[in-house]
């Protein structure tokens, strides 16, 4: 197949493993990448031999197919809107903008553009939760009828180089990791039709002790535990938990109850984590299953590019769309204005329909 010409815009915590992978699925031409801070940037295209390096506002001129936004999310409704402008089309990372508003103009300019729009996470493209997913289709568990999620970890101020804008409106754990669990959980069993929450701010202060700005505190504006009941179509009950003040924890992952079986996925925020368990009613315990794709080793954050490279050269369809980030953004301030509010709230948007990843095709692209 054709090379599919990318630039990425925003060089960041994050920007190493997509340029890692862009590489490594051997079918992308990375043509620039692009930073405010050109040093950085420098860095980075010189770590993986990107041709050029550019300010912000030059990116979208190149002659690229895909322009890739992974810069932090008070800017992607700006830059989103820029690369649609611009012809090209987008794949940014979470969410897919600060508001619904915001995201329904980007997914509206879209159609009107004729072109694409794909979002992070795209963890589930993984071969965990893929192989879940199969599992659930072709019965094993039944029909299913009830689910939890746990995304519990200490906070990013222990790791992230740069982790102030993670406890700002319209982040914390919520915004940051939830979006693993509910894409997750929309892709396993369905859209969301309406959530109740509480959520707490565990500690008003965060002291950062990771460089560069170890030393340095945080004054918190998000919920920092977070839980949420969920009813999905098909009345499937499901319960999500999302926090940046527990180390140490027994719950993580995910767990679907059907009326023939139970269902063990790992942590959605991950590729390599873990192993997919089964164990139907008359089973004496848990048994793993062996998954039905290659995609379990590393950090393969990317892969939703890669997906959305053969959506738009063999007309394929785009999993890790802007469709269903708008679903997931939706069901993520839901559960906001449940924990302000006390009160159950609907979802309105729906899910679309996501197939499983075609892994014959896949095979004869990336001869794996």
């Amino acid at each position: 197949m054709e090379k599919i010409r990318v630039a990425v815009l925003g060089c960041g915590n994050i920007a190493p493993v997509y340029l890692k992978n862009l590489k490594r699925f051997g079918i992308f031409d990375i043509v620039a990448c692009a930073d405010i801070d050109l040093e950085r940037a420098k860095s980075i295209a010189s770590e993986f031999s990107v041709p050029r390096v550019l300010e912000p506002d030059k990116v979208y001129d190149l002659d690229v197919d895909i322009i890739v936004n992974l810069t932090p999310p008070q800017h992607h409704y700006e830059i989103n809107k820029k690369v649609l402008e611009s012809g090209k089309h987008l794949y940014t990372e979470k969410p897919l903008c600060s508001t619904l508003k915001e995201a329904k103009e980007i997914l509206e300019l879209a159609e009107k553009k004729k072109l694409k729009v794909g979002c992070a996470p795209d963890t589930f493209l993984g071969a965990n939760i893929q192989t879940a997913k199969k599992l659930i289709q072709d019965g094993w568990i039944g029909k299913p009828f009830a689910a939890n999620c746990f995304i519990m970890y200490g906070g990013p101020e222990k790791w992230h180089p740069n982790p102030h804008f993670i406890f700002k409106k319209f982040m914390g754990p919520l915004f940051d990791v939830g979006p693993y669990c509910f894409t997750a959980l929309v892709f396993l069993l369905g859209s969301v039709k309406k959530v109740s929450a509480m959520g707490k701010i565990t500690y008003k202060e965060r002291l950062i002790i990771s460089e560069p700005h170890k030393g340095e505190k945080i004054v918190v504006e998000m919920p920092t535990y977070v839980t949420a009941k969920v009813l999905f179509e098909d009345d499937i009950i499901g319960s999500v938990t999302v926090s940046y003040d527990v180390p140490a924890t027994n719950l993580r992952g995910i767990e679907i109850y059907g009326e023939e079986g139970t269902l063990i996925v790992p942590d959605p925020n991950f590729f390599d984590y873990g192993r997919v368990l089964l164990k139907r009613h008359d089973d004496n315990g848990f048994k793993e299953v062996p998954v039905i794709n290659p995609f379990n080793y590393d950090n393969l954050r990317g892969l939703g590019i890669l997906d959305m490279a053969l959506a738009i050269k063999l007309q394929t369809p785009l999993r890790a769309s802007g469709s269903l980030a708008f679903h997931v953004l939706e069901t993520l301030y839901a559960v906001y204005t449940s924990l302000q509010e006390e009160r159950f709230v609907d979802v309105k948007s729906k899910a679309p329909d996501v197939p499983l990843l075609d892994m014959k095709l896949l095979r004869e692209v990336l001869y794996i």
